[in-house]
This record gives structure tokens, sequence and C-alpha cells, in this order.
């Protein structure tokens, strides 16, 4: 097998090189090198760093000093930025690299090779958290924490070795990382999408299941959409999902063959969606699951390795967030009279620490529960639903509490509007938002009548007083969280 093989020789010629045992960095996009460099710096007993690939140059040169690594691996769109770090520099696609695979495959070391020890619960990998250089923080994952959260994702999802899976996320997400070794260990085909190429990625590989963030998958409904407007059939699968929801009361399901036409057009064999990084439009994932395609969303964070909850075909709930995996136990820390308040979290994936930070490590881990920041409550069936993030709560003058997600998840549902941001400013709840560039009416009318019917919905102190239009979409992270 040239993965294992290839794993190998990488370690051993880390072994020749004195790199053994060594803080190894690797930074670039999803690539079959990628993981080689990922699992060889931790099979030579060493510390692998994946670095953020939208990350400034100063910001990497932080990171890199701040992990102390020793070696960085990058892509070669890194190639003339990496010249000033004082670390040992190689690119995944140039012929050092093969070379350095060849020097493993020839050494002498394998006995050394195969009596290193390892201890599966030191750190393995050191990720950083997304945000600022000054906030992110280093996220310290041992073995332990890593394979106890594969082991209790195999056991809540179906998964098969015949599956294909598309690697979307970045592979220095944490879920991007987490579940390609995941399918690694079930023997699932992954496959890397040259960059947002998804439709012919689908195509191409037959692909079945496929994780990515919200805006991506709302891209491929809306695509969908447009094509069935395009051919006028919107009566026809209307009356379709009609007849496909009538049958599937009386344990009838006929939906892949039905919406078989669409299928086609996502290569045929998708089966299932993972909705990773962001909460997701609830609208999204129906249309999915109405037409055959298991659409699921999860929960979880850097700290945690990072999955805590998730849902899967048995468990599923309109907003909520799915239930804690096998391993995990959640709870929310002193709840309100409505059950609200902080998700705690605790079980073999929680993180060991923040490098170098034991001060912030006790902040958020007390009596071996995490505390993630995330407000939320958890229902009486387990079913966890999230309604913001502790810090990005905005306090009105009057005191009242609102969580800006609430809010967003309303606005995000029109067909208009690519993305949006709320805020406060004193008593006023103030929304930012970017126009869908595919909408084909106007937008503005229909974005004003839109903002109307989210204020109806919502409580006065909740209501959106103002809005503004962007000219260019807000900065956002690789995973396409939007930066507050």
């Amino acid at each position: 097998m040239r993965l294992k093989d290839e794993v190998e020789y990488l370690a051993r010629a880390f072994i020749e090189k004195g790199l053994s045992g060594k803080r190894i960095a690797v930074i670039g996009k999803n690539s079959y090198e990628w993981i080689v460099v990922f699992l060889a710096s931790i099979f030579a007993g060493g510390v692998i760093v994946p670095l953020d690939r939208g990350l400034l140059d100063y910001e990497i040169e932080d990171q890199l000093k701040r992990s102390e690594a020793v070696a960085l691996f990058y892509g070669a769109e890194f190639k003339d930025r990496v010249e000033n770090y004082d670390v040992v520099k190689v690119c995944t696609e140039d012929e050092e690299f093969k070379d350095l695979i060849k020097l493993g495959k020839e050494s002498n070391n394998k006995e050394v090779y195969d009596n290193i020890k390892i201890n599966p619960y030191e750190m393995t990998v050191l990720l950083f958290t997304s945000g600022t250089t000054s906030a992110s923080k280093a996220v310290m994952l041992s073995q332990d924490n890593i394979t106890s959260n594969i082991y209790g994702m195999s056991l809540w999802e179906k998964f098969y070795e015949t599956d294909v899976n598309m690697a979307l996320l970045p592979l220095h997400h944490t879920f991007g990382m987490m579940q390609t070794m995941l399918f690694l260990s079930i023997g699932m085909c992954n496959v890397f999408c040259e960059g947002l190429r998804i439709a012919k990625c689908l195509n191409e590989y037959g692909v079945t299941i496929f994780v990515g963030v919200p805006r991506v998958i709302e891209e491929m409904m809306l695509a969908v959409n447009r094509k069935i407007a395009s051919q006028k059939k919107e009566k026809t699968i209307k009356f379709g999902l009609k007849l496909s929801n009538a049958l599937r009361k009386i344990g009838i399901d006929i939906r892949r063959k039905l919406f078989k036409q669409i299928i086609d057009g996502m290569g045929g064999r998708l089966r299932m969606i993972i909705i990773g990084a962001a909460p997701a439009s609830p609208e999204v994932l129906k249309f999915f699951n109405d037409i055959g395609v298991l659409s699921i969303q999860g929960y979880g964070l850097t700290e945690s390795s990072p999955v805590l909850t998730a849902e899967n075909d048995k468990f599923m709930r309109k907003n909520s967030v799915g239930k804690a995996i096998p391993g995990v136990e959640v709870k929310i820390d002193n709840p309100d009279e409505e059950g609200r308040g902080e998700i705690i979290a605790r079980g073999g994936n929680i993180m060991l620490g923040y490098y170098n930070d034991e001060e912030k490590t006790k902040e958020v881990i007390k009596d071996g529960w995490l505390y993630t920041g995330d407000i939320g409550i958890v229902d009486k069936d387990g079913f966890v639903f999230i309604n913001g993030r502790k810090k990005n709560v905005i306090v009105l003058s009057n005191g009242k509490n609102v969580f800006p997600e609430e809010i967003e998840t309303l606005v995000n549902l029109s067909p208009a509007i690519k993305e949006c941001m709320v805020y406060g400013d004193g008593d006023d709840i103030l929304c930012k938002l970017v126009i869908d560039e595919n909408y084909s009416g106007d937008a503005k009318e229909a974005i004003s009548k839109h903002i109307q019917d989210v204020n109806e919905q919502l409580i006065q102190y909740k209501k959106i007083k103002d809005y503004t239009i962007l000219e260019t979409e807000m900065a956002k992270t690789t995973t396409g969280k939007i930066k507050r």
C-alpha cells in the first residue's frame, strides 16, 4: 500500500535527518502529500503542527516560533513566502520531497523506526485556533484524544469501506483532519477536489460522502434549484416531494428513485452530506434529506478533537446539532429558568490543554469538564440546541441579551442574501449583509421584504432596526466563519 509505505519511508528519513521526535509544521492545500507528512511526523515520534493556509506571512512566522517547530513542509503556492523562516524547509511538490522518501526507503534504520516508543496520552498534534495572532490559542491533542473521537464517530454514523469521501474541509481544521483519519481507518477512498470544482469531483470520483461548510452546501442547493427553474419543473418536483413525504409516513421510501435525475447531477452516488464548522440552514438540510441524501450536522471545537454532538439517520431534530456521540458527555452549566446556559462536555476527546498557557487551560477545563463558551440547551431527549457564542452575546443598554446567531439564521434564509452579520449599537440591533450575485430578481426589494418578515417573528428588542448592504464579502476564516 503506497500510503503506508511512503509514511514509513518519510518517518525513517526524519530519523536520518535528526527530525525524529521533533515539531514539524505543514501548510498547504489538501493533498496526498499533506497526509503523508502528517502521519510520518507522528510515526517518527514527533508532534505535527498543521498551519492554516490562509495565514499571513507574519502569522506563519509567529506560529512557527510559538510551536517551536524545527521544519516546515509547504505546498508550492508558499514557495516565495518561506525564505526568511528559520526552520528546515521542504516543498512537498518538489523533487526534494521525493528524495526524502527515497532516502528513508534506502536507509538502514528500520529497527530504530520499529522501536520508536509513542505515548498515546502525550501531545501529538498542536493546532492553533482561528483568530488574530495574539488571540489564537495552541491546542494540544494526543493520539488518545483523536482516536477517541474517531471511535465515537464510527459507532454513531454509518460509514462503509466502499464509500468515497471528498476531503473538502481544510486538513488543518480539526474536523477536516479527524474525518480524513476516520475514513482512512474504515478503509474508505479519500479524494481531493481541485479548487471548488465540486460538481466535477462528485461526478469524476463517484463521491458518496462529503463534509463541507454551510455555504458550499447552500450553493449546491441553489444550483439545483436554478436548474429546476430553467427546465420549468418546479410543479413536478413539488408533486414529487408531496408524494414522497406521504409514502414515507407508511414506511415506503422512494426518494432516490423519484429524484434520481437530481442525484445523478451530483455524481449519482452521493448518499451523505455532513455539515461542519458552522450552523446550517434548516432549509438546506430539509432540501437534501427530502430528495434522499442524508444531510446532518454536528457540533464541536478544536479543543474536543473536535466532535461533541452529531445527528445521524435515526436521531435528527430541527434546529438541533444532534446528541452527544458515544464516549462524550454533554450538559448545561448553571441553566436559567428556560434551561439555557453554557454547554460543557467531557470525554476522552477533550484536549490536554493550551500549549504554554496553564492559566487559559484552567479557565476552560474544570474538574475534567470543557467549558465550550457556547450557550444552549439540552432537551429531555438529549438533543443539543445552540443559541450562540457566549462572547458574541449583544448586551443592550436596557440589559437585554441577544444572540446574533439566532437572528442571522433567519436572515440567511433569503435566497437574495449571501451572508450577513448581526451586531448591536446601544439599544439597536443592526445588520450588515451581502447580496447573492446569483439572485435573478430585484435583490434589494426582496431583502427589504425579508427583513420585515424576520422582524415579525422576533420579540420587540430583537428586531432589526436597520441594515447595510456591503459591496464586498466580509472577512472570513478558512472554514467560512465571518470574522466579527
